[in-house]
């Protein structure tokens, strides 16, 4: 009788950590590369314009890129984003650098002086996956944003 419960126990056990290995890894799979965020209520999406790594004294730097022009020289947005290389966890993004200019009026910021969290689920030599939002004042006006998501697969991998 113990021996049938013994082999019970390791069956359930066995079970339960292959299916947490496999959700694991559905959620550790390279995604498409988007960039999607909402700003101040609106849904807007971004171009991934380009990626990176600097060596600094630190260690190696990740540079992710994105952008939202359009034909008009007066509507434009982009962002740039700054992390330790290969790094995963909350609130590890080092510079979150938030521009817009729409209608004349410019606004510049970088969210970590602000309110803003994260989430940096992949951070390898092929793709980048992270949540994100934040508060930012610039003193004129404020801008949120809220339910951001940046999926990078990068055409050529980095060197490991």
């Amino acid at each position: 009788m113990k021996i049938q419960n013994l082999l019970f126990l390791l069956l359930v056990i066995v079970t339960f950590s292959c299916n947490k290995d496999e959700n694991r890894e559905e959620v550790l799979n390279c995604k498409p590369t988007s960039i999607s965020m909402v700003v101040n209520g609106k849904p807007q999406t971004f171009q991934a314009l380009g990626y990176g790594i600097d060596l600094r004294s630190e260690g190696y730097e990740l540079h992710l890129n994105g952008d939202r022009r359009s034909n008009d020289p007066f509507r434009e947005q982009g962002i740039a984003v700054i992390l330790p290389y290969k790094k995963t966890g909350k609130n590890i993004i080092q510079k979150f650098l938030y521009h817009q200019y729409i209608d004349n009026v410019s606004f510049d910021g970088d969210f970590i002086k602000g309110e803003f969290e994260c989430d940096v689920i992949i951070n390898r030599n092929s793709c980048f996956y992270a949540t994100f939002s934040g508060k930012l004042n610039d003193g004129n006006q404020e801008v949120m944003i809220t339910d951001g998501i940046i999926s990078y697969q990068y055409d050529d991998a980095f060197d490991n």
